[in-house]
């Protein structure tokens, strides 16, 4: 449950590679990233309840990526869901035909992750975990412009302002960097 949670809230961007089998608790761990991109190839379970236990620890990870609905099916049944089905419940957002291609796709994700500011990107994620599933009213509203006003004053909030204005590409601050 430790480790679930420690990959949901991780402040750096996180890629699930799906290549074959995802059972159980690997399931929850593809959940748990960000992105999650497989081959066709790939194939998935929730199996817990055909050894007598739950899917406790990734259940709100996989109820989250792919929702009630389908968790009340797989997670009931154990049965085996293809590439092409975790794509359409949200559980993968990408499938390619084999390994090459999946080197591709997700090197193309990393290369568009490496683009963004570092640190904007562990204030979304937290923004995210923040108010989902919260209804929008004032309480959420109030948080999503005290997050903004944060971002547009940090210092990389003000370098990527600039550099927008500049027509340039932004110099984004390092941790410990003094500039």
């Amino acid at each position: 449950a430790q480790m679930m949670s420690a990959l949901y809230e991780l402040s750096k961007p996180t890629i699930a590679r799906v290549q074959g089998p995802a059972f159980g608790v690997g399931v929850g761990i593809v959940a748990a990233c960000d992105i999650a991109v497989g081959t066709y190839d790939a194939l998935f379970a929730l199996t817990e309840v055909r050894f007598g236990i739950l899917p406790a620890v990734v259940s709100p990870y996989v109820l989250a990526a792919i929702g009630e609905r389908n968790c009340r099916r797989y997670m009931l049944t154990a049965e085996r869901f293809s590439a092409a089905e975790a794509y359409r419940m949200g559980l993968l957002h990408e499938i390619v035909p084999g390994e090459e291609q999946l080197d591709d796709a997700i090197g193309e994700i990393i290369d568009n992750l490496l683009k963004n500011g570092p640190h904007a990107q562990a204030e979304c994620k937290t923004l995210i975990r923040l108010i989902a599933g919260q209804p929008i009213d004032d309480s959420t509203i109030g948080e999503t412009i005290r997050c903004i006003g944060r971002a547009r004053s940090s210092a990389e909030g003000h370098e990527g302002m600039q550099a927008f204005l500049e027509k340039r590409r932004p110099n984004w601050l390092t941790p410990g960097s003094s500039t």
